[in-house]
């Protein structure tokens, strides 16, 4: 014969458990999904500027209507693109480029073209850097590079 005041406190512990254990998943789900909210880029990419001869190679040929531009990558991740944003004192234009992929210590060579005569002085130019983080692209803005002292070409 089975003792039955042996079993309540056995299905007691059994609920007990799967309660906590459905209290863990709830909280644990919650507190990655903030993380996620928080964090857009969590990775340190390392984008620069290539400095050859103490100069930014970054420069505006007005005759060409060229932004030319070298961008060096770190050794974090690979970059999957680049989206530059043209501020000029008349509008603004936004070039997507996906063939700016630059492995880990990468180089990219970059060319966009801009007509100061339409557009305006250039005020400020911002390359933000693409990549793919958990199979899934990511616009890392905090990553981006800002210039604003265009020189000429």
């Amino acid at each position: 014969m089975i003792d039955r005041r042996a079993i309540s406190p056995l299905i007691a512990t059994l609920l007990l458990l799967s309660f906590a254990t459905a209290l863990g998943v709830v909280v644990m789900n919650f507190g990655s999904a903030q993380v996620e909210l928080e964090a857009q880029c969590p990775i340190d990419i390392g984008l620069k500027l290539a400095t050859i001869g103490g100069q930014p190679e970054f420069c505006y040929n007005a005759a060409k209507k060229d932004i030319a531009f070298t961008i060096e990558n770190g050794v974090n991740i690979k970059v999957e693109g680049i989206i530059v944003n043209v501020i000029g004192s008349q509008e603004a234009k936004t070039f997507t480029v996906n063939q700016a992929k630059m492995d880990k210590l990468g180089n990219y060579l970059g060319h966009i073209q801009y007509d100061s005569s339409v557009s305006g002085e250039i005020r400020q130019v911002k390359i933000t850097p693409k990549v793919v983080m958990y199979d899934e692209e990511q616009i890392c803005l905090e990553k981006a590079l800002i210039v604003e002292n265009v020189r000429k070409c």
